[in-house]
């Protein structure tokens, strides 16, 4: 799979040929990183991705500093060099086995969920993991192809990841939320990575009426749940229909509802940010 698309990518802030492109940093254990949704030519959310990672740099403690501004600068470059409507763009941060800082910004491979998945649900298991440091969006490759064995051994969509107390903490590349009276839970923001659209999810959910709760979620506890969901870059607010063993109403009303009102804040982004421009 190509790691790097379109014609042209950033590298430590110098506009460069896709050819000269080198993937070889996946292959590291671990290294910084972002990625964020465009959707007719506008970066989603870009403000609060910037921000997470000024937050991962921190956190991290060997990240080179970086201007959030020449960073948003660089990336309305590459969508426009790239002539970019729709796809995902990445951000990574990392020093070289030298000890060299290196940036790259560049559009990367997407699976966005299909028009199916979003009626019907789909499967996730569970999954005995957890990350060293959950608030930092540093690539945890060991994790990251764990993860990826159990969903292609289990034939599932997303695992849900369960810590050494029992609990449900997130996906593996995804934020969960459940439903249960009327009420909407997700798990601790200190036991998560601060997804973007866990957050605006979270907005939404409060405009709406609705009580949100942040507790710890046993995973015992899946067995009185009414309906769940997950939340991410790629899938935005995608239903659940099945854990394991364990089925669940993918057309829960809250469900949908949320998911509907989601839409709509992602419609009123992009507009608003078309005419900051015009």
């Amino acid at each position: 799979m190509q790691e790097c698309l379109g014609q042209y990518f950033f590298y430590n802030g110098q506009l460069k040929d896709y050819e000269s492109f080198d993937d070889s940093f996946l292959s590291s254990s671990h290294y910084i990183y972002e990625v964020f949704r465009v959707i007719e030519g506008v970066p989603l959310f870009l403000e609060d991705h910037l921000e997470r990672l000024v937050e991962t740099c921190r956190l991290a403690k060997h990240c080179t500093a970086f201007d959030p501004l020449e960073m948003q600068q660089q990336v309305q470059a590459l969508i426009a060099r790239n002539r970019m409507e729709t796809g995902n763009i990445k951000i990574v941060m990392r020093n070289t086995p030298e000890g060299l800082p290196e940036q790259m910004v560049y559009i990367t491979q997407h699976q966005y969920p299909s028009p199916h998945q979003y009626e019907e649900g789909v499967a996730l298991s569970l999954f005995k993991a957890e990350r060293h440091n959950p608030n930092a969006k540093v690539m945890d490759v060991k994790l990251r192809n764990a993860a990826n064995f159990m969903k292609q051994q289990k034939d599932v969509y997303e695992t849900l990841l369960v810590n050494a107390e029992g609990c449900i903490t997130e996906g593996s590349r995804s934020n969960v939320f459940f439903i249960r009276d009327g009420k909407v839970i997700t798990p601790p923001v200190e036991e998560v990575l601060p997804g973007i659209t866990r957050k605006y999810v979270m907005e939404v959910c409060r405009s709406l009426g609705l009580e949100v709760v942040e507790e710890k979620v046993p995973a015992r506890s899946l067995v009185v749940m009414e309906s769940l969901f997950i939340s991410g870059t790629s899938r935005k607010v995608l239903p659940v229909k099945r854990v394991d063993q364990l089925d669940f109403d993918p057309h829960h009303p809250l469900v949908q509802k949320i998911r509907q009102a989601f839409e709509q804040t992602v419609e009123e982004y992009i507009s608003n940010h078309k005419k900051s421009l015009s």
